[in-house]
C-alpha cells in the first residue's frame, strides 16, 4: 500500500525535476505553474472538499483538541527552531513551523488511513482535513507578512495583514466552501464541474512543481534544518497527539488511532508551495517535504503496528 502510494508521487516529482533539468521547462514556467496551482488550482480543491464535508451533531471535540493542540505546539517548535537554532526571520520560521506541523492529509493521509483503519474511520478524518487548512495557513500568512517588516504604525501593518489573509487564494477557498456548506447554498452546476476540474488538477500539478522547482536548488544545501523539521514532522508530532489523546484526555480507539496517523504523515506540498509562493526558505521547504515523505514509510508502519492496524 506505501509503494503504492509513494511511487506516483515521487514519479511526479522527479518527471517535474527531469523537465527543468533536460531543457523542456524553464524557471519562468515553473513560476507560472506554481501560481497556477496556488491561486486556482488548490483553492477550487478546498472549496469543494468544504462544502461536501458533514459535521455530526454529536461529535467528541477532545478528538480534535488532541490533533490540534499537539500540531499547534508542533508548529511552535518548528518556528523556534528556526530562530533560534538557524537565526532565520520571522517570515522563514512560519515556514519552519509549517513544515514541522501541517501534514499531508489529503494525498497521502485519505489512501492510507481509509485501507489501514477501514471505511469507518472516514468521519474523524474527514473532520481534521476540514479544518486543517483552516487553521495553519491563515496563521503562516499572518507571520509571514508580519516578518516582511512593513513600514507604518502597528494597527497600519495589522490592517495589511488582514487584509493580504483575506485577499489569500487558498484562505478565501476554504472559508467560502465553509460558508456554502453552513448556509446550505448550493454551487450553479457549470461553476461546480469547472471547480472539479481546477481541483483535479491540483495534486499531480503541485507535485510536478516542487520536483521542477527542487531542479534550481542544490540538494545538498540546508540539510540540517530539513533534518531538523523531519524529525519534528515525523516523530514529535504523532508522539505529542498520543500523549493529549490518550494519557491526558483519556481517548482511546479509532479516533484516537486517526488522530495519530493523520500526525504522522509528511509535510505537505502546500508547505513547499508557501515557501515560492512568499519566497521564504524554498529550498529547506521542497527537502522537508521530500524527507519526510521518505522517512514517512517507516515511521508510519511502526506506528500501524503500534495501534495493531
Amino acid at each position: 500500500m506505501l509503494l503504492q502510494t509513494m511511487v506516483p508521487i515521487f514519479g511526479l516529482m522527479a518527471l517535474g525535476f527531469t523537465a527543468v533539468r533536460v531543457g523542456l521547462m524553464e524557471q519562468t514556467g515553473v513560476k507560472g505553474l506554481v501560481l497556477f496551482v496556488f491561486n486556482f488550482s488548490i483553492p477550487s480543491l478546498l472549496l469543494t472538499s468544504m462544502v461536501a464535508l458533514e459535521f455530526p451533531p454529536d461529535m467528541d471535540w477532545r478528538f480534535l483538541i488532541a490533533f490540534y493542540g499537539a500540531s499547534l505546539l508542533v508548529y511552535g517548535g518548528g518556528a523556534l527552531l528556526g530562530r533560534l537554532v538557524f537565526g532565520r526571520s520571522l517570515s522563514e520560521q512560519a515556514i519552519f513551523g509549517m513544515g514541522a506541523a501541517f501534514s499531508n492529509l489529503v494525498l497521502m493521509g485519505i489512501p492510507i488511513v481509509l485501507t489501514a483503519l477501514g471505511p469507518e474511520a472516514s468521519l474523524p478524518m474527514l473532520l481534521i482535513i476540514g479544518f486543517h487548512s483552516a487553521t495553519f495557513m491563515p496563521l503562516t500568512v499572518i507571520l509571514i507578512q508580519a516578518g516582511k517588516g512593513s513600514e507604518g504604525s502597528f494597527g497600519q501593518r495589522a490592517a495589511r495583514v488582514l487584509v493580504d489573509v483575506i485577499r489569500n487564494p487558498i484562505i478565501l477557498g476554504i472559508f467560502t466552501g465553509l460558508l456554502l456548506n453552513v448556509t446550505g447554498i448550493e454551487i450553479w452546476p457549470p461553476a461546480a464541474g469547472m471547480l472539479d476540474f481546477l481541483g483535479a488538477a491540483a495534486v499531480p500539478c503541485a507535485l510536478f512543481a516542487m520536483g521542477a522547482s527542487i531542479a534550481g536548488y542544490p540538494l545538498t544545501g540546508d540539510v540540517a534544518p530539513a533534518v531538523a523539521l523531519s524529525s519534528l514532522k515525523l516523530i514529535v508530532h504523532p508522539f505529542l497527539v498520543w500523549l493529549i489523546a490518550g494519557p491526558l484526555l483519556g481517548l482511546s480507539g479509532l479516533w484516537m488511532s486517526v488522530a495519530v496517523l493523520l500526525a504522522a504523515m509528511p509535510s505537505a506540498v502546500n508547505v513547499y508551495l508557501f515557501g515560492a509562493r512568499y519566497d521564504a526558505a524554498p529550498g529547506i521547504a521542497a527537502r522537508s517535504v521530500l524527507l519526510t515523505t521518505v522517512g514517512s514509510m517507516v515511521t508510519i508502519s511502526v506506528i500501524l503496528v503500534l495501534i495493531g492496524a
